[in-house]
């Protein structure tokens, strides 16, 4: 998760979970619905499901209880129980754009059995243009990242 290339500095932020790698991995992807915040969604109506397909090439989507689904991005890497990344698409106007597209890696290092660092690097955020910077503040507030990592952190600890 090296950022070599961007002109935007990338959004760094990690937890530390009392869970195996694998069980950390799994939470946070096939359990996403469980933890994810439910105001951090673009539908019109509430979040019924999070769907990260479990493969590279896989959608990142959310189904809504009113039947719509809203795209997030697309699986890249399905690396499990170490690596996963996928697009990040949704624009400044806080709706999905074919044509925008930034990256969320996250790793989950085995620190031991019961106990797994989950490291997030959302980078790529020059492809945001002239919302770049805005949108990097936005990321690096207390509720985006640090918060969403935070419920995903209390969900998994509940696991344990």
């Amino acid at each position: 998760m090296t950022d070599t290339t961007s002109t935007i500095p990338a959004i760094r932020r990690e937890v530390t979970v009392d869970v195996g790698r694998s069980r950390a991995f799994e939470i946070f992807t096939a359990d996403m619905t469980s933890w994810w915040p439910p105001a951090h969604h673009i539908g019109s109506a509430p979040i019924a499901e999070i769907v990260v397909e479990p493969f590279a090439g896989g959608r990142w989507y959310t189904r809504h209880e009113d039947g719509t689904e809203t795209s997030t991005g697309a699986v890249t890497a399905w690396e499990p129980p170490e690596r996963l990344a996928v697009t990040w698409q949704i624009g400044a106007d806080w709706r999905f754009h074919d044509d925008l597209v930034t990256t969320v890696e996250v790793r989950f290092v085995e620190l031991g059995p019961e106990s797994t660092r989950v490291e997030l690097e959302h980078r790529d955020l020059e492809a945001f243009g002239e919302a770049a910077e805005a949108m990097r503040g936005t990321f690096e507030s207390d509720g985006a990242w640090t918060a969403t990592l935070q419920a995903y952190a209390a969900v998994a600890g509940a696991a344990s």
